[in-house]
């Protein structure tokens, strides 16, 4: 035996093996027992949810059919379609399938909201290659709605409304769309204003904030200002209640006051995977992560998913690559932190003629 050298039975080491793991284990079950508790929740502010297979909650499911839409020869993109849209084992075959009718494409008028702090990043966002812009040119009447960054869905409904008002006199039906929590803007002023609902055809979400996030619960105050302050745009202030509006658990409340929801609808659902996330948001894309694999680095893929809407697709695109072109020659860093490239024309754009063929159909 070498000197200075212990020597045990194997049945010995294995026993303090054994009891030092359980020691260290019961430390921790110590330390974890006296850190803080989160605070009591007053369940007076909470709606009670279910969690369920979309179809089983009134979804009607139309992901086989778009995907065939898009991935039609004349849409081939250089990505290629299998890339754009994710599939889930419950998809199923095309059924009905519509036929593109360009047209068409300039009976409706599309107004179409952005997100949170949208204003504040004006200067890195590529506007001429926003879907409000580049859809122009395929024949498309869209316009942007200027709502308020850091504003709340309240204010921005009317917002929304007043910037309607002069369209609302022509005889044009409307198609809303919105982006992130500008999905949550015009769900409150179609909601809040019937002549504004009587005038639309359908109202469509793309990785719209319908359930809240819970990156904006777990938000700091400072976060509005930060983005208030932000050297990439000029925002305003406007009520400061823009993350506060997008908690789930005001989300969810609204949605129970006020669904169903008056106009058709539909839902575009951004799950993108791991290697398509930006750097920038692989923060929270983790923390979501522990909850479920399948968010945006924003939002879950089921507070995407507005009830009793037709779901059109599930994008595999981050939270900002579906709608947002960002310059990110303008950012410190803006390659290593982003992953922008998507073809977000490419989606925009049939998604927009698959629900006017649908609506088309419903006539």
């Amino acid at each position: 035996m070498p000197i200075g050298r212990a020597s045990f039975p194997d049945s010995q080491l294995t026993f303090s093996v054994g009891r030092v793991r359980f020691f260290v284990g019961l430390v921790a079950a110590a330390v974890a027992a006296c850190s803080s508790m989160p605070p009591p929740v007053d369940t007076s502010n909470y709606t009670p949810l279910v969690l369920a297979p979309a179809t089983m909650v009134g979804v009607i499911d139309r992901r086989a059919d778009f995907r065939a839409f898009y991935c039609t020869e004349d849409r081939a993109n250089e990505q290629g379609c299998p890339d754009v849209l994710r599939k889930f084992r419950d998809e199923g075959h095309a059924a009905r399938v519509p036929l593109v009718d360009e047209s068409r494409r300039g009976s409706y008028l599309v107004a179409i909201a952005l997100g949170v702090g949208w204003d504040c990043a004006q200067s890195i966002i590529d506007e001429p290659e926003l879907p409000s812009a580049a859809l122009q040119d395929l024949g498309f009447d869209t316009r942007l709605i200027e709502v308020e960054g850091l504003s709340g869905s309240h204010r921005n409904a009317d917002i929304v409304f007043l910037s309607l008002l002069d369209d609302l006199a022509d005889s044009r039906p409307l198609i809303l769309i919105g982006y992130s929590k500008g999905a949550n803007d015009l769900l409150v002023a179609l909601s809040r204003f019937p002549q504004l609902a009587a005038r639309t055809a359908a109202f469509v979400s793309v990785a719209g904030a319908i359930g809240g996030s819970p990156v904006a619960e777990n938000a700091s105050a400072y976060t509005e200002k930060l983005l208030h302050f932000s050297p990439f745009g000029d925002c305003g202030v406007g009520d400061g209640q823009a993350l506060a509006s997008l908690r789930p658990r005001v989300r969810h409340a609204w949605l129970k006051d006020h669904l169903p929801l008056a106009v058709p609808s539909y839902s575009i659902i951004t799950a993108p995977e791991p290697a398509r996330v930006s750097r920038a948001l692989h923060s929270p894309y983790k923390l979501l992560s522990i909850v479920h694999p399948l968010n945006d680095g924003a939002l879950f893929h089921w507070d995407q998913l507005l009830p009793r809407s037709t779901l059109l697709g599930y994008a595999n695109a981050d939270h900002w690559a579906v709608s947002v072109p960002l310059r990110v020659s303008e950012v410190p860093f803006g390659q290593y932190l982003t992953e922008n490239e998507y073809d977000r024309l490419g989606l925009w754009r049939s998604m927009l003629d698959f629900v006017i063929a649908d609506l088309g159909r419903e006539l």
